[in-house]
């Protein structure tokens, strides 16, 4: 009966989460890992490392230490021999009661993705679980308490779930310690299996003896009868010892070429494993210092406080608080005024833009259009070219009953046509304005235009 295995591992930051993470989905470079079995992964909760963060970020409380365990992660597996001789079907039952004693002991909602690994040597699950307790805090010691209580946790777990699928606790109180994958490929550097020896040594086949002539005396093709027959006898001897020692040969090669290929992927992951351990002592390097950082400015205030009474405090912080709004008022004042400036500056090139529209409505301007063209450049000539001299609201009304009650126009039209192309109009704000005044005059208009076409349609006004 094989050993019931749990480790487990504590992570406090973001950084180490989102490293183990991507260890987990093969986001990165892993050695020890078949490519060719990737596929037989199985992961629950999430499918890449985005996933699996959102689902761990939306369960971390609003606040959390500094110090805080923001995540456990868990390591269940077998024994190698044990679990590898596990039919596909036998493994997931034993990982499925595996995940349901995880979420038993620690709650559904606190296990925020699982995982199965298939393409490393052993079949194992890995499990990330949020330690909230109440609802609103992290409190790692509750999960898993201290020495006395991870012991009384392997046995719970062997019990409840490793003895059902043929596997014990392991020895209480032994000295054996999960090996460290950084001391692991350290190890297995300097352990590599001796190359199978070639033991059959290379046999050298004499020279076939030459067949004596016709003319020969009978002792002597007696003599070579012999000789041939031994040497055929030793031919086939050297062939099998050949033969043998080409398949000695090639096992040796075979185990060089694949221990050469082991030592390539222990390399290259011990050189991304020295990359991570450079990282993780510039990040602990730099949380160093700013910890430093927090604690003098944290002495210096505490100093500083022992100096005033809470109700000098107080006046002080209401001063401060006083000062902040102040500075807040004015930069909002500044950016009103800028604001106010550049629509200022906008409306005044839109304005100088429609004054220079002017000459080109009088030549391709139809309808309202034309008759505003022919309004504005009259009344610019009168202003000797000032646009500002000019009443262009008194210019709109004139072109609203002109265009409405002696051309027909529709007050819609007129409106657009203005809104389009008077000095007046630049500002957005006045075109309410613009659209009261047209509404208002347009019954006026209207029944001077149809007075006009009743006028006109009169006999007595006809030419004689």
């Amino acid at each position: 009966m094989g050993y019931a295995i749990l480790r487990t591992q504590k992570l406090k930051s973001g950084h180490a989460v989102r490293r183990s993470l991507k260890h987990a989905f093969r986001e990165q470079d892993t050695p020890n890992a078949d490519p060719n079995r990737k596929h037989k992964n199985t992961h629950i909760g999430a499918t890449n490392v985005a996933q699996a963060l959102e689902r761990f970020n939306s369960r971390l409380p609003a606040k959390v230490r500094s110090n805080a365990v923001l995540a456990i992660e868990y390591l269940i597996t077998g024994s190698p021999d044990v679990m590898n001789g596990k039919s596909p079907e036998a493994q997931d039952a034993y990982f499925d009661d595996a995940l349901k004693w995880l979420k038993a002991k620690h709650g559904e909602e606190n296990v925020v993705y699982v995982g199965i690994h298939r393409d490393e040597t052993t079949p194992h699950l890995y499990a990330y679980v949020v330690p909230l307790v109440e609802g609103s805090k992290l409190n790692c010691r509750a999960f898993l308490g201290g020495a006395k209580a991870l012991n009384q946790m392997q046995t719970d777990f062997a019990l409840k779930v490793g003895l059902a699928h043929g596997l014990q606790r392991g020895i209480e109180g032994s000295k054996a310690r999960h090996t460290s994958i950084q001391h692991y490929y350290a190890r297995a550097n300097a352990a590599f299996e001796p190359l199978p020896v070639v033991k059959t040594v290379h046999q050298k086949l004499r020279e076939e003896p030459v067949k004596p002539s016709l003319f020969a005396s009978k002792e002597v093709r007696a003599f070579w009868q012999n000789d041939y027959d031994t040497w055929l006898r030793e031919k086939a001897v050297a062939v099998k010892l050949t033969e043998q020692r080409r398949e000695e040969m090639k096992a040796q090669r075979d185990v060089a070429v694949a221990m050469a290929s082991q030592y390539q992927a222990q390399a290259k992951e011990a050189e991304a494993l020295k990359v991570q351990v450079n990282e993780l002592k510039v990040a602990n390097n730099r949380y160093a210092a700013r910890f430093t950082k927090q604690e003098t400015t944290t002495r210096k205030l505490q100093a500083v406080a022992q100096l005033f009474t809470m109700e000098e405090v107080k006046v002080a912080q209401v001063r401060q608080y006083q000062k902040d709004a102040e500075k807040a008022r004015q930069t909002e004042l500044a950016r009103q005024k800028a604001a106010v400036a550049s629509m200022a500056k906008s409306f005044e090139a839109e304005t100088t833009k429609r004054v220079l529209n002017i000459q080109q409505l009088l030549r391709g301007g139809s309808g309202a259009a034309h008759t505003f063209g022919m309004k504005a450049a009259a009344a610019m000539r009168v202003a000797n070219g000032d646009a500002s001299k000019v009443d262009w609201i008194e210019i709109e009304v004139r072109v609203a009953h002109e265009a409405i009650g002696q051309h027909g126009q529709t007050p819609e039209n007129v409106i657009k046509v203005l809104l389009e192309h008077s000095p007046a109009c630049s500002d957005p704000e006045t075109h309410l304005r613009l659209s009261s005044a047209i509404w208002d005059i347009e019954l006026e208009s209207k029944a001077m235009y149809e007075q006009e076409s009743d006028r006109s349609n009169d006999p007595k006004n006809a030419m004689p």
